[in-house]
């Protein structure tokens, strides 16, 4: 079976992880990596007027900075190829509209990269939510929280987007109304932050940390008749329990249901560059809407 060439642009800290999960793929060749720290040596390359030129190379996966990711995208369309692009895909809405305009006139596409959307746990949420097993989804509260990196951008745009994304997953994003409480800011910029959103019958809260000492990444998913909790740092990284509301009694008393789910979530990653490869055969659809709404949400915040 021929493979589909690709190339990646940027390859820091994420890119080598990206790299490592293209290589494996069978059904994609990473013919050229980019990275202008590099000499040139074999694939990897410091020149990426090499990739726009190279006609075989069908896709293109950006692995650098936000604030280069519409200019790359936009010359990768361009050039014909398609894109995975590390999250968030661009911090300005028009942006990304124009994107999606060139995409429709070349029958390309483009996928972002939310991590946790992959996740086998949070697919399993939404089975067990589409079974009625904990009735009407009431509330959600989420977390993202570690120590560093500080980088440009505020933490709603480094972490918020991933959060943003899984709530996607759940409730549509174009059905709620978003405020942020900024907690902790330095240099202009917010370290530490909660996103509240609601709409009727439906309310929750997200909190974005750089400040914490610890690694925390944490869904509750508070239903009508029980509640799940996903948690991609612990074991099981998903449980769900369902429960009468009897007055006066407390704890496992409640429970009429519970079980436990063991999902490998230290390879996300790699589901999403799978989901990217069926993309380029035609089995798998574009994100670019999800993209679209994380970017105005917090562009408008």
């Amino acid at each position: 079976m021929k493979k589909i060439n690709i190339a990646q642009i940027g390859y820091g800290y994420w890119g080598k992880r990206l790299a490592k999960y293209l290589e494996a793929d069978k059904h994609v060749y990473l013919k050229y990596i980019c990275d202008f720290s590099f000499k040139n040596k074999g694939k990897l390359i410091n020149d990426a007027q090499k990739i726009w030129d190279d006609k075989s190379v069908k896709a293109i996966v950006i692995a650098t900075p936000i604030s280069t990711h519409y200019e790359l995208i936009k010359k990768a369309l361009l050039s014909g190829k398609s894109v995975l692009s590390e999250k968030p895909l661009t911090p300005k809405l028009e942006e990304i509209a124009e994107l999606e305009k060139i995409c429709r006139r070349k029958n390309l596409f483009v996928l972002t990269e939310f991590t946790y959307t992959f996740s086998k746990s949070l697919q399993k949420a939404v089975e067990i939510i589409s079974s009625g097993k904990i009735g009407k989804v009431e509330a959600m509260e989420m977390s993202l929280k570690y120590a560093g990196r500080f980088l440009k951008f505020d933490v709603y745009w480094l972490l918020g987007s991933h959060l943003l994304s899984i709530l996607d997953t759940f409730v549509s994003l174009k059905e709620l109304n978003f405020k942020k409480v900024d907690m902790i800011k330095h240099k202009n910029r917010v370290e530490t932050g909660v996103i509240l959103f609601s709409k009727k019958d439906f309310t929750g809260k997200m909190t974005v940390s750089l400040n914490y000492p610890e690694k925390e990444m944490k869904v509750i998913i508070y239903g009508e008749k029980g509640t799940i909790v996903y948690s991609s740092m612990a074991e099981p990284s998903l449980k769900y329990i369902c429960y009468k509301k009897s007055e006066g009694v407390i704890g496992s008393d409640l429970v009429t249901e519970e079980k436990s789910y063991f999902f490998d979530e230290k390879n996300n990653l790699k589901n999403a560059v799978e989901y990217f490869s069926k993309n380029l055969r035609k089995k798998a659809v574009s994100n670019i809407a999800r993209a679209a709404l994380v970017t105005k949400i917090i562009e408008n915040l």
